[in-house]
């Protein structure tokens, strides 16, 4: 199954300061958004896979790294960034944190003179302050090789707010909340205030309003840099998943095949008074895929807790020690009809037992 871009797809004190490389220097406050974008836009990149396509920011020219949502990399098992004027380079997901939805990817081949991205401190923005959004919306890709990152420019409705946009995204602790305008695309792009400073990752958008948008604050996105460019991927077990209680599941979708599957699934599973999360893809040779999970298979409970949203799962992933086994029990979907290795026919509704290991950090 493919899933569409979600929304901007697709929710102690910060020290500014530039962790490598040549970094975009410091506009004069109240810079215009096209100033901001004239000198953040070399450092904004367009991640792109074979499922779909989101942006990222370097933050370290030396090191190659480059910071996105988790959302954009999830399920990929090649991934590349055109960097602006220098076309595609091969990256790699160094670590990924679904519930935190922040990735650290790292540039294949070294490139040169790249431009890294300043953080500013979030914990400074104010209500009614400009920002601008840059990022590569899927509507506006034509040819990845030669095009620019977009911008657009609002004002902070709220500095640091939690925000749950649906069953099937993670608990978001500290968000912006602005008016500058997140398209299918925008995703993990820079949320940049008048000093050309990143104060947010921007990341969703509220799809109960308009012009509510979302950007993971600077100051969180930053706690997570280090552990996630280590290799951390403890709570990323190499699968993608929809929340059955999520009314708009099926537009998380884009092949009509793939809606129509979620729609009689869900209808199925919520009037047999089930709810769970619904696997809709998984990584080779990931750990959910040592498991034996399969698409279409519904979790129900992991650890004993009953899981129906992106938050409950995420509450037992994150409490759960690096490398530690997890019961998980489900029951089937569109596996039904298939035999398991006992030689028995599954059916419908019928309910099933694994053991998740989780990654080693």
């Amino acid at each position: 199954m493919r899933r569409n871009a979600r929304a901007a797809l697709a929710g102690a004190s910060v020290i500014a300061m530039v962790l490598g490389g040549t970094a975009a220097q410091a506009a004069p406050a109240d810079d215009s958004p096209q100033d901001i974008f004239e000198k953040a836009s070399p450092a904004t990149v367009n991640v792109i896979g074979k499922k779909g396509s989101g942006s990222g920011f370097v933050y370290d020219a030396d090191q190659g790294l480059i910071v996105t949502n988790a959302h954009v990399v999830a399920g990929e098992d090649a991934l590349k960034a055109v960097i602006p004027g220098r076309g595609e380079v091969p990256v790699q997901v160094l670590g990924s944190d679904p519930c935190e939805d922040v990735a650290v990817l790292k540039l294949s081949t070294p490139q040169e003179d790249l431009t890294a991205l300043e953080f500013g401190d979030s914990d400074e923005v104010q209500a009614g302050d400009e920002v601008t959004a840059l990022g590569y919306p899927a509507s506006l890709q034509s040819n990845v090789e030669t095009e620019k990152p977009v911008y657009t420019s609002g004002a902070v409705q709220s500095p640091n707010v939690p925000a749950d946009p649906s069953p099937s995204d993670p608990h978001f602790t500290s968000t912006i909340q602005h008016s500058a305008t997140l398209n299918p695309g925008n995703s993990g792009g820079p949320l940049l205030d008048s000093d050309t400073e990143v104060v947010g990752l921007n990341t969703l958008q509220n799809p109960e309003a308009q012009g509510q948008y979302y950007s993971i604050s600077s100051r969180h996105v930053r706690s997570l840099l280090k552990p996630l460019a280590d290799g951390l991927k403890k709570d990323d077990p190499g699968w993608q998943l929809v929340s059955l209680d999520d009314q708009n599941a099926t537009a998380l979708f884009t092949d009509p095949d793939d809606q129509q599957a979620v729609a009689d699934i869900q209808k199925r599973v919520t009037d047999a008074g089930q709810s769970g999360l619904l696997v809709y893809n998984v990584v080779t040779d990931s750990p959910a895929a040592r498991a034996r999970l399969e698409i279409g298979d519904v979790i129900t409970s992991v650890k004993d807790t009953p899981v129906s949203t992106m938050a409950d799962l995420c509450d037992v992933l994150q409490s759960a020690p690096a490398g530690s086994v997890l019961p998980l029990h489900g029951m089937y979907t569109v596996n039904a009809g298939a035999t398991d290795e006992a030689g028995h026919v599954t059916k419908f509704g019928e309910e099933w037992d694994v053991q998740l290991r989780l990654s080693k950090k």
